[in-house]
């Protein structure tokens, strides 16, 4: 069985000398990145560099009790893991296992079904409801019935909306297996998960300091839950997957959350403006609970991310002949690299 393998758009760099363009003028609006620099971190990397010549300590003691300070539950209670994806691996190999069985609801994010099938594991994929990608709550509690795992995306990318919490418990309770929730927005969309895995010991929450946090590129990720589930998550993790640059950057972002506060309110302020401004210009605007919106395009989309390429500014498109082809995904930016967007849309469609 073939394993497909995750998709991602051209680098920065490709498309610089795709296009003869600078790096510099490339704005990336598919990765879903915070747009404000970590101008904070490099005192802290300094610091950290003293040590390279050792490796991370491989209990990562000093993440966990500061990812549990944050979310308020014990250090026993944290799984740290290289960001949210290797989280997602850990709970395939550990939750899942040849010939089991994992649901989803679909479109979602694609690596839920790339960590089932590396199990050789079956998928059952119940489809959102078109045209606004509600919840098909009856036949996923069907599926959630007989399931090992289940994978949740709250709020799910790429639709930006997500279950009610009645919806969510129902799912919960349904199941006898492993709820693997991805909260990778967690900061933005305002959840606090503490209580839940509190309440049902079979749900692991899976947060990253990446989207809110604003450190992407230092790899950092963690999953709440049961002290039995995160030894299961432990038990399948390889020796020193996170860099100690990474946890000391982590570290210092949990204990300083002013900072991270102040830019989740100014993404959250920026995507009304960028709602209202995308649908002014004629797009169909998905609400959301994220950092980012979809909008329906119409049979137009694909050439028009083609075009914004062409000018640096990157989009998520998806596949032709799936349920989003006629959608694009835009992560929301500082307001100067929206307007910048903005524009060009404007100036393309007409």
């Amino acid at each position: 069985m073939a394993v497909p393998r995750y998709q991602w758009q051209p680098t920065t760099r490709a498309i610089a000398q795709r296009f003869g363009i600078s790096e510099q003028d490339i704005i990336r609006f598919d990765h879903n990145t915070s747009p404000f620099p970590s101008d904070w971190a490099p005192a802290i990397v300094v610091e950290s560099a003293r040590d390279l010549n050792e490796y991370p300590a491989a209990d990562y003691r000093q993440l966990r009790e500061a990812a549990a300070r944050y979310v308020g539950v014990e250090p026993e209670n944290i799984a740290p893991g290289a960001g949210v994806d290797e989280l997602l691996l850990f709970a395939a190999r550990a939750f899942l296992t040849p010939g089991g069985v994992a649901a989803t609801q679909t479109p979602t994010y694609p690596l839920y079904r790339i960590a089932t099938m590396q199990q050789h594991a079956r998928l059952i994929e119940v489809p959102l409801l078109e045209p606004d990608f509600g919840y098909a709550i009856k036949p996923f509690l069907t599926a959630a019935w007989d399931a090992d795992l289940v994978w949740l995306c709250v709020p799910n990318n790429p639709t930006g909306n997500r279950l009610s919490w009645e919806d969510l418990a129902a799912v919960i309770t349904a199941t006898e297996g492993v709820v693997v929730l991805d909260a990778a927005y967690a900061e933005i969309a305002g959840d606090s998960w503490a209580q839940w895995v509190e309440r049902y010991p079979n749900l692991v929450v899976c947060q990253t300091m990446s989207k809110g946090f604003g450190l992407a590129g230092a790899r950092v990720g963690y999953a709440i839950g049961s002290e039995e589930l995160v030894d299961a998550l432990d038990s399948v993790r390889p020796p020193g997957s996170i860099s100690s640059l990474s946890v000391g950057l982590a570290v210092a972002a949990l204990d300083e959350l002013n900072r991270m506060r102040r830019n989740v309110d100014r993404i959250i302020r920026e995507r009304s403006r960028l709602e209202a401004a995308l649908g002014d210009i004629g797009l169909g605007v998905m609400p959301s609970s994220a950092n980012f919106l979809l909008c329906h395009v119409g049979d137009e989309a694909e050439k028009l991310a083609d075009d914004l390429m062409a000018e640096g500014l990157v989009v998520r498109r998806f596949p032709v002949g799936g349920p989003l082809e006629e959608y694009l995904r835009f992560t929301v930016r500082a307001p100067g690299e929206d307007d910048r967007l903005l524009s060009a849309i404007g100036r393309l469609r007409h």
